[in-house]
């Protein structure tokens, strides 16, 4: 019975579809277009593609079938036909304009009546995973994958197929790139680098909407060794000849370089093509090889004082940048060409790519009397242009190294002249934001850029007042919940406004937003598992700007002690006296201490257990607040980090919480949820961390009579009724 149901069906559609082909409705399948996210997951089996080339018939339709439900659609699945000749095809991305919208209703309503697509109605009598099956044609099976999400690309079984889409899908995980690399290999009999040619060769076909993830191949294919680059030679040529994309040339100039292991080769072969030139120069950038993008500086230097041509001029300034070695001195010669008004444009992107640490105070505050000078000069309506946003976003960090007065006079002046941008840094090993109070206007544009400069991952989420610690215990509970990271540790709730994604380090990212318009305090925070008790700012919302300043300067710039133990010790002996553990315990829950540490009854044991560390350390107080203050000191080898590389590309760090001959179980921070077995062959290497995973400076925010409330606090092993009964 159900066999002829379906056989109607099959031949009703046929029908309905040589109808539509007569009409010339249904449109031509585009090369690898993608709809949006939470588009219907329409797959058509391929067996019954074939029987609709053979029946006519008509179709009525059900009208309660025409949508798919979220939960329906997670529980869609793809799968392929094995078919070991294939050869993928590349496809223009461009595709028939003349096709009328009707033809993409009328295809999915058919869809959807025959079953194809699961419906609410028949929920209840079929099984929750549905497989589909996608055609052998390259072109049909990239467009029935583009309509799924990344999380349902993701989830989908893997094929040939899959794994395309995989290597060349924008905001796709590296893990499931390397993934994807080894997927194809495997089934094509390839090598690595021929299929990340063939990807940047296809990725090339579909414009300049393709350069996210062309960048992200990029650092996969520079990464490998020469050798296996060199053997490649012809296709890396091609990639710098043919390509329509200067980003595909660029990444082909790069892997030749890297072939060569050298800067004289390549350079020799385009230096008097200055098209060539230029896109070579602006392949440095991409080099992984720190020496061998060094060794481009002899070169590079002398292009920056040559007027012609102008775009190697230009590609010279980008690339210097990226020239280890030389800081002090390309910030020197690019701040003269800032000044002098040459190639300013370029010459502020390229300073903001040269490390902070290697900025000369000495020179911020000319170079920041010159932009502000430019940035008056432009018309209010170009003030929002790329090249004044560049602007001041390196004015506002260039006034950070001046005094606090003058720092406080060119904020002033910025902001006067309409600019609302904030840089944040992560300060190194420490957990904190550089900045911790930023001030805006009701509805007024806002741009903050969040630089990481640690070694760990983080974010920045701005939520609603008084939404602080919901937010943040709402993330630390995401950890356990197996899409918390595609998530980026991001709750979903009505109480985040705006958030970043997670930045790697070294990574930097740009969040702009309208301010709100009602004022008030509203917290921003790193949502990643254990960090928002320390990472933690305010953006207030104050129609007067200047007078909120000046009523919390101590808060806009918090006084920082940088304690040694010579600071403390004197009045260690005192400490007993007026010094309160449960002011104590506060601070060990602010300070995060409790994330990673049990102390009686509080904490999470991810670090050692302070409940008894003062009989650790014999009751000395001296002794125990080295430790706090110098965390590196003493690491016992069970709490000792160890940065692992995996096979597959992957980099974490973590504790070793167990190991045997098979495996390695390790924890990467402080949830039982961050624990995870990798098996030995997984493991390319591993490297022991000489640096605790405490952050230094923890008590650099403190008084001294915090730090003794704190230090009382550990020394009654948490537990406070001996204070209370002597109160």
């Amino acid at each position: 019975m159900q066999g002829e149901k379906l056989d109607q069906k099959v031949a009703a559609a046929t029908g309905l579809m040589n109808l539509s082909r007569s009409l010339r409705l249904v449109p031509p399948l585009p090369g690898g277009e993608r709809r949006g996210e939470g588009g219907p997951s329409t797959l058509l089996p391929n067996h019954q593609t074939a029987a609709f080339a053979n029946a006519t018939s008509e179709c009525s339709l059900d009208p309660r079938m025409f949508s798919l439900s979220p939960p329906e659609k997670r529980d869609v699945s793809a799968v392929v036909p094995s078919d070991p000749t294939f050869s993928p095809r590349r496809y223009p991305q461009k595709t028939s304009r003349h096709s009328l919208f009707g033809a993409t209703v009328l295809v999915l309503t058919l869809l959807t009546s025959l079953g194809f697509v699961p419906s609410a109605a028949r929920a209840d009598d079929e099984p929750p995973k549905k497989a589909l099956v996608l055609p052998k044609s390259p072109r049909a099976a990239a467009y029935m994958l583009g309509r799924l999400s990344n999380k349902e690309l993701i989830e989908t079984p893997r094929s040939e197929f899959v794994y395309v889409a995989l290597l060349e899908r924008e905001g796709i995980d590296r893990r499931y790139r390397f993934e994807a690399l080894e997927g194809l290999v495997k089934i094509r009999n390839s090598d690595p680098v021929t299929e990340l040619i063939k990807a940047v060769q296809d990725l090339d076909q579909k414009g300049e909407e393709s350069e996210p993830v062309l960048r992200d191949l990029a650092a996969i294919l520079l990464q490998h060794k020469p050798g296996d680059l060199d053997a490649r030679r012809g296709d890396l040529e091609k990639l710098t000849g043919e390509s329509q994309l200067p980003l595909s040339r660029q990444i082909g100039y790069g892997a030749l370089a890297t072939a060569d292991g050298s800067a004289l080769k390549t350079w020799q072969s385009v230096e008097s093509a200055p098209a060539k030139l230029a896109d070579l120069l602006l392949s440095i950038p991409l080099i992984h090889d720190a020496g061998l993008r060094s060794a481009f500086h002899p070169k590079i230097e002398p292009l920056l004082h040559k007027s012609e041509p102008v775009e190697v001029r230009r590609a010279a300034i980008a690339a210097i940048a990226a020239v280890p070695g030389h800081d002090t001195g390309t910030f020197q010669t690019l701040a003269e060409l800032v000044k002098s008004g040459t190639e300013r444009a370029a010459a502020v992107a390229a300073l903001e790519q040269i490390p902070r640490k290697s900025w000369p105070k000495e020179q911020a505050e000319a170079l920041t009397e010159s932009l502000v000078t430019w940035l008056r000069t432009l018309p209010v309506d170009q003030r929002t242009e790329p090249a004044a946003v560049s602007a001041f976003q390196l004015t506002t960090e260039l006034a950070s190294l001046l005094p606090p007065e003058k720092a406080r006079n060119a904020g002033r002046t910025l902001r006067s002249l309409g600019a609302s941008v904030f840089v944040i840094h992560t300060i190194p090993e420490q957990m904190l934001y550089d900045r911790t109070l930023l001030v805006v206007e009701p509805g007024k544009p806002v741009e903050i850029i969040l630089k990481n400069d640690d070694a760990m991952q983080h974010n920045l989420v701005v939520v609603a007042p008084g939404g602080l610690e919901e937010i943040g215990v709402a993330a630390e509970k995401m950890a356990p919940q197996p899409d918390a990271f595609l998530r980026f540790y991001v709750p979903d709730s009505p109480k985040v406004l705006f958030a970043t994604k997670l930045l790697d380090p070294g990574q930097q990212v740009k969040l702009a937003f309208t301010a709100p318009t009602q004022p008030g305090d509203y917290p921003y925070l790193c949502t990643y598992p254990g960090h928002w008790r320390r990472m933690v700012g305010t953006l207030a919302v104050a129609t007067d700007v200047e007078a909120y300043l000046a009523s919390h300067a101590e808060a806009a710039q918090p006084k920082m002690t940088e304690w040694k133990l010579e600071d403390l010790a004197p009045d260690l002996a005192r400490m007993g006296a007026g010094h309160d553990p449960g002011d104590g315990r506060q601070l060990f829950t602010k300070l995060a201490c409790a994330q990673c540490h049990k102390l009686g009854a509080e904490g999470y044991a991810y670090g050692p257990d302070l409940s008894d560390v003062f009989k650790r350390y014999n009751n000395d107080r001296a002794e125990v607040l080295r430790q706090v203050l110098e965390p590196s000191l003493v690491i016992a080898d069970r709490y000792r980090i160890y940065q692992f590389e995996l096979q597959n590309g992957d980099e974490l760090s973590g504790m070793i919480v167990k190991e045997d001959t098979d495996t390695a179980t390790i924890q990467t921070g402080p949830s039982d949820a961050l624990i995870q077995t990798l098996k030995k062959p997984e493991i390319k290497e591993r490297k022991p961390q000489s640096s605790s995973m405490m952050p230094v400076g923890l008590l650099n925010a403190l008084t001294k009579e915090q730090i003794f409330d704190l230090l009382a606090y550990l020394e009654s092993g948490g537990d406070l009724s001996a204070h209370q009964h002597k109160q």
